[in-house]
Parts: structure tokens; sequence; C-alpha cells
């Protein structure tokens, strides 16, 4: 039975991470690529456009995607598509209320993003955000209905989109930020459409129940300031970034940003696969909690080792980079805590959904953004995007340490936290060392000495690592020469 459920908990997450991998690869060496072609200046115009626009999509959203993936095992299949529209409409008169403001303030927005009055951007943001609120919802569908590959296909949709869009567009018009954000807009256009050809069932007919939209929002809504603040968290950096530097500071930024975005191949696709597994499996068996603590014990002990091997690599990484970009190596290794300490939260969070006490997560997004955001003040001015990166890698430790102790105490869980307390400790230590000491090979080894003491603190973790994917590798051998015969 334990062996049936690894299996599938494997097939689950390969489904949901696929795409994510594919996208991995072809940012790989498409955003170096991308830098031979458009400056750092206007890098940065597009970050602050990603910027204000991830906000005002948090706005719209008001969190109710996650309401209705929260109740959508609670209702019969029959009311299932009454909770997708009364959980979309309130988005979608947010969307009608932001649009106004927007275009009010245009002049304002357009200075802000790219230095301009003068420009469309606030357009096309309204457009953007219009098509974000209906794919997070398409997505939100396949996530809890478990279409991890369909989700995976949705997902090298969007990534093949943007990138040949980005290309044409610099190449035939003008090689500026532009670019990137009409690609934006495009990509996720195509995504939508082949997202809703594949499975019309929840968009059609449109159904809507005032007490449905009552108990999403209730639940919501304290999400929803949690989600801003967890905004305010993930995206400090750069409005700081922007009030004492310039937009070439912020695109170097950016750019060692999309390089610890490697370490976020595992921790979106282990999220995508988690939380709607989380949520079948406390349905079924809220007593279950083995489950949480191995899953802990093996997620923690594969992301420490990524992040470690990634803050080793990041030079020879840089060096695909165009010359401009890649004193961008030096910023990246504290930002790899983000994806890290997020993917621990991910499992040990869990405890504040199941108990219904979103209300939590005001109380630590709110004590954690108003630490980065001291922090940023004072260490921006004075080191610049290194400052950032440090201050925001180290308010996500506190992030984690907050919300572990919260959820833990809503649903006791045995979770072995010294051991991620150590290698957190050693992986610090060591992303100071690559931060401010420029000599690669010192980097390296105090990258290679980071791992050795990572594998030593886990080293009964490691061994069952080993020994489950060798059964996972006969499972999938097992299955191909059953095929071929």
């Amino acid at each position: 039975m334990e062996y049936d459920l690894k299996i599938d908990m494997f097939k689950k997450f390969f489904s949901f991470s696929f795409g994510v991998w594919t996208n991995a690869i072809i940012s790989f060496f498409t955003v170096p690529l991308i830098t031979w072609l458009i400056d750092p200046a206007e890098f940065g115009k597009a970050a602050m456009y990603v910027t204000t626009y991830s906000m005002l999509l948090t706005v719209c959203l008001i969190a109710t995607p996650s309401a209705f993936m929260r109740f959508f095992y609670e209702k019969k299949e029959g009311e299932r598509g009454t909770l997708f529209w009364s959980s979309l409409f309130p988005t979608l008169v947010t969307w009608c209320v932001l649009l106004f403001l927007i275009l009010l303030f245009r002049k304002q927005i357009n200075l802000f993003l790219t230095g301009q009055t003068d420009s469309t951007v606030h357009i096309i943001l309204s457009i953007s955000l219009l098509l974000g609120i209906l794919q997070a919802f398409n997505q939100a569908v396949v996530r809890i209905k478990n279409q991890g590959f369909k989700y995976s296909l949705l997902q090298i949709v969007f990534s093949i989109s943007n990138l040949g869009f980005v290309f044409l567009y610099a190449f035939f018009l003008e090689r500026s930020f532009l670019a990137l954000i009409y690609a934006h807009l495009f990509a996720n256009f195509i995504t939508l459409v082949v997202g809703i050809a594949l499975d019309r069932s929840f968009f059609l007919p449109v159904r809507i129940k005032r007490t449905l939209i009552k108990e999403v929002l209730i639940y919501s809504f304290p999400l929803a300031f949690a989600s801003m603040l967890w905004w305010l968290l993930n995206w400090t950096d750069r409005l700081v970034l922007r009030m004492y530097t310039d937009f070439v500071s912020i695109g170097l930024y950016s750019a060692a940003f999309k390089v610890a975005n490697l370490i976020g191949i595992f921790t979106t696709g282990f999220s995508n696969f988690w939380y709607p597994f989380a949520y079948e499996q406390f349905e079924k068996n809220p007593s279950n909690k083995d489950l949480f603590v191995k899953v802990f014990d093996h997620a923690s002990f594969i992301i420490f080792t990524l992040g470690t091997g990634a803050v080793a690599a990041k030079d020879l990484i840089f060096l695909l980079f165009a010359k401009d970009y890649r004193t961008a190596s030096h910023i990246s290794p504290f930002l790899l805590l983000l994806p890290m300490m997020t993917t621990l939260c991910v499992i040990v969070g869990r405890g504040i959904d199941f108990s219904k006490k979103t209300y939590w997560g005001l109380l630590i997004d709110g004590v954690t953004v108003i630490f980065n955001l001291i922090g940023n003040l004072i260490f921006v001015p004075v080191l610049g995007a290194r400052g950032a990166a440090l201050t925001t890698g180290v308010s996500f430790i506190l992030f984690f340490l907050i919300e572990s102790a919260v959820s833990v105490k809503l649903y006791p869980v045995d979770y072995d936290f010294r051991k991620v307390y150590v290698v957190t400790t050693v992986f610090v230590i060591n992303a100071f060392i690559n931060s401010f000491v420029e000599k690669w090979y010192v980097g390296v080894l105090t990258s290679l000495v980071s791992i050795a003491m990572i594998v030593f603190v886990y080293h009964k973790v490691f061994k069952k690592t080993v020994s489950i994917v060798k059964k996972i590798l006969i499972y999938l051998f097992g299955r191909t020469s059953e095929k071929k015969e």
C-alpha cells in the first residue's frame, strides 16, 4: 500500500512537473539569448511591468482560486461548475474597478513603468490582467482535477508562444522591453484558448449562486490580504531598487532572479502537485501525518542540495549571458532561498488551510513584510542589488520559521526541524561567501563542502532517496518491458 502511494505520488509529481522542467530547459537557453538582444535597462523596465502586473493580478483574484480548490472536494459533482463561476465572478468585478483606476491614472502608471508618460503600456496591462484572471482559474481546474500532463502541456504552450513572439518582435520591430511584455500578453492568450478548447465543462454554462459567492469570499478574504502581503514579500526588493537605483540595477537583479528560478522548477512542480494531493489525503485520512513527515524530510534534502549546487555553478551559468549581465552572478545566491523556503512552507503550512484559520496568514506575512521592507531600506542604499538579495533571502527564512510554528500548533505533525535549521545555517554562510567573495574557486570549494555537510546531516534520507529512485526506475523499466512484450 505504501509502495503504491509512493508510485502514485511520483506519477502525479512528474505529470505536473514535466511542463515546468520543459519550460526551465527552454528558459535556460533563451534567457541568456534575450540578454544579448535586450540591454539591462530595458530588461529592468520589463521587470517593473511584471512587478505591477503580478500585484494587480493578486488584487483581482482576491484568492478566490484557492477557495475554489479548497471547496472542490466538498461539493457534489453537479455543484462544481456553479462553484467555479461563483468564485470567478467577484474577480471580474474587481477587474472592472481596476480597469477604471488604470485608465484614470495611466500617466502615473506609465511613468513608473517606463519613465515616460506617453506610453500605451497601461492598455497592455489591462488586457493582460483579464487574460491572467481567466488563465488562473483555468489552471486551478486542471490542478484540482489532478490533470498533470494537461497542466504541463499548457505550461509548454505558454513558454513556446512567449519565446517565439519575443524573438519575432525583437528581430523585426525593436529590441526593447515591449518585446517582452507583448510576448507575455500573446502567450497568455494562446494558452487560455488551448486550455478552454481542451476542457470547456467549467466555463459553460455560466451558473452563479449567491450563497456560494458568500462562502467563497468569507474563506478567501483573509487569504486575499495574505496574498497581497505575500506579493509585497516577493516584490518589495524591486520597489526599493526602483527608489534608490536605476533600471540597469533592476535588470541585473532580475537576471539573477532568472537563475534562482532554476530551483523554482522543483518548487513549482512540487507545489502544483502537492496542494491538491495534500487536500485529497487530508479529506481521506486526517490522521495520516507520517506522509507529511516523510515528504518534508525528502523535500528538504533535495531542495538544499539543488540550491547549493546552483550556487556552485552560478559563474558557469552566467557565462551564457551577455557580458553586461555577468556581475549578476553574485546577486543570485541569497535569492535561491526564495524557492527553497517556499518549498518547505508548501508542506508545513497546510495546517493553516486544514484548520481553515487562514487569518494567520495575515499575521505571518505582515511580520515578514515589515522585516523585509526595513531590511531593504537599510541595505539597498549601501549594498545595492546584493543588499536586496540578502534581505529578501533572510526574510523568507523568517517566514518559514513563523509559518511552521503556527501550522504545527494548528495541525500537530512531528517534523524534524533541527536538521533544517542546521542546513539552512550552512547555506546562509555559503551564500554570503559567494555573494561577497568574487574568486570563483572559493565559491565552488565552499559549495562542495556545504553539499557534503547536507548529505551528512540527511544521511538516512539520502539512502532512502537513492532506494526510492531505484524502485521508481525499476517500476518504469518494468512497465516499458511489459509494453514491448
